[in-house]
């Protein structure tokens, strides 16, 4: 074991921040005969230390009318008994060794993390072997039910909170109908009851593999320390001196949904909500196009077109209007949401659907146009009227720069484990900051974010969905159409 511990250790070296890099943390990344793939993080400023395990393996990859399977899997994994039938399960074990267990299943992958304090890494990291060595040890058929009933009673609840318009989950499934990125990602309740401890088995035998495995352990303890501990417990999941290597599994993000039809109408359903709401949505490359920073000025031109329709036309609507990013793998959805008068009529709603969507399709168009003007071009009229004082090319650059810049310095100080184990996988890199500053570097080279945003922000992609006050429904929380 001494040997083998020191090849472990010797497999990858620290890599140091690049010069310039937002990365201010150490880290090393290894990748290992077995295909497993470990990053360790020295975080001086952080107080606890972050276990990650992240599989390739989400609802993308549940098998057609088993939505839900990998879900139920991360939450068995907690029902291992890796002691024998009836001794403590791996969830009783980490509380136990005061360790905070959680999972998050994703269309991407699963998660299974933990956080502890320093000087329980080594129990914790013995623990979590075991687990990734036998995921469903000893796990019987009422433990199936018994957690298969508690995901049926979340998704249940789940829906009935949906009192204030649609769930994330509920936009996915209505705007993104017949995509991969549409399923309910925690399954239904008939998908549910359809499951059996079998399917749950075989999805685990898949995709809970060392090759489908991005370890990443974050926190205060220097770095050769704890890379140190965490070898010991998985040495026996390395695949080191066992014959041939295997890769890490490659994964091929979902294609992107295909554009609308021509003059496809919105969806328009009905809630309880108090006025009715628009919810525009736009897809764009996802995280492994490596088209992160045109997307971010991606969304900032939508920002801005709300906040210019809404000062012009304060009548018809509330000062409520905001514009989410969520990064997948095969896509980026920006989804504005708009709030307009209480009382408005279905028609009127619709006519604004309209209005608005024609707006973007000018605003875009002149940012696009103003980002292809000669440097030192002359001013517009406005900008003479009002005795503007640059250039619109430099006033669109300066804001684009600006929004690029402020993203860099938030990467800098927030880049997570679950962060980490993401960009490993899409890109085999750590150094997340050097990764995004090279992708900020690149949309601001001359031409790029024009020919993007002329090609992604049209309003003819835009997905569109009008939610409107269902009379007497108050009480009720389904969406109906």
């Amino acid at each position: 074991m001494p040997c083998l511990l020191v090849l472990v250790l010797l497999w990858g070296c620290a890599t140091a921040p690049r010069p310039g890099s937002a990365q201010p943390r150490v880290l090393s990344n290894d990748v290992f005969p077995s295909g497993m793939r470990l990053v360790v993080r020295e975080d001086s400023r952080a107080k606890l230390m972050t276990m990650y395990v992240s599989y390739r393996a989400g609802a993308t990859d549940e098998p057609e009318g088993k939505e839900g399977v990998a879900e139920l899997a991360a939450r068995l994994s907690l029902r291992a008994r890796h002691g024998g039938a009836g001794t403590p399960t791996l969830e009783e074990r980490l509380v136990a060794a005061d360790v905070t267990p959680r999972s998050t299943v994703t269309y991407d992958d699963t998660e299974l993390w933990s956080s502890l304090s320093p000087e329980r890494l080594a129990r914790a990291a013995a623990l979590e072997a075991q687990r990734m060595a036998d995921p469903l040890a000893h796990v019987t058929e009422e433990d199936f039910r018994q957690v298969r009933a508690q995901q049926l009673d979340e998704l249940w609840v789940s829906q009935e909170s949906m009192d204030k318009g649609p769930s994330r989950r509920w936009l996915h499934e209505k705007l993104l109908a017949g995509h991969v990125y549409g399923r309910p990602a925690q399954g239904t309740p008939e998908s549910l009851d359809r499951l059996t401890l079998e399917d749950v088995r075989a999805f685990v035998k898949a995709n809970y593999t060392p090759a489908h495995a991005v370890l990443v352990v974050s926190g205060p303890l220097p770095l050769e320390e704890a890379k140190s501990e965490v070898a010991r417990s998985l040495a026996g999941l390395m695949g080191v001196g066992t014959g041939a290597p295997a890769s890490p599994v490659q994964h091929a993000p979902p294609p992107a949904p295909a554009d609308l039809p021509e003059s496809a109408p919105p969806v328009v359903m009905h809630g309880a909500v108090r006025a009715p709401q628009l919810h525009f949505l736009l897809t764009v490359p996802g995280r492994y196009s490596g088209r992160y920073a045109e997307s971010l000025v991606a969304r900032e031109v939508l920002k801005r077109w709300l906040d210019l329709s809404l000062g012009l036309d304060s009548l018809s609507f509330r000062r409520t209007a905001t514009v989410t990013y969520q990064e997948l793998d095969g896509l980026t959805l920006l989804h504005c949401s708009v709030v307009l008068r209480s009382g408005m009529p279905e028609r009127m709603a619709l006519h604004h659907v309209s209005s608005l969507l024609s707006s973007l399709e000018v605003f875009a168009n002149g940012i696009t146009e103003s980002l292809r003007e000669p440097v030192n071009g002359p001013r517009r009229i406005y900008q003479r009227k009002y005795n503007a004082p640059m250039p619109f090319r430099s006033y669109t650059e300066g804001w684009v720069r600006a929004t690029l810049n402020k993203e860099l310095e938030l990467q800098e100080r927030t880049v997570s484990a679950m962060d980490i184990a993401r960009v490993v996988r899409a890109t085999g890199r750590v150094d997340l900051g050097g990764i995004r500053e090279e992708q900020v570097a690149r949309a601001l080279t001359e031409g790029v974010v024009p020919s993007y945003l002329e090609q992604y922000v049209r309003a003819e992609r835009m997905r569109t969905l009008v939610i409107l006050p269902e009379p007497g429904a108050a009480a009720s929380p389904f969406m109906k159409p």
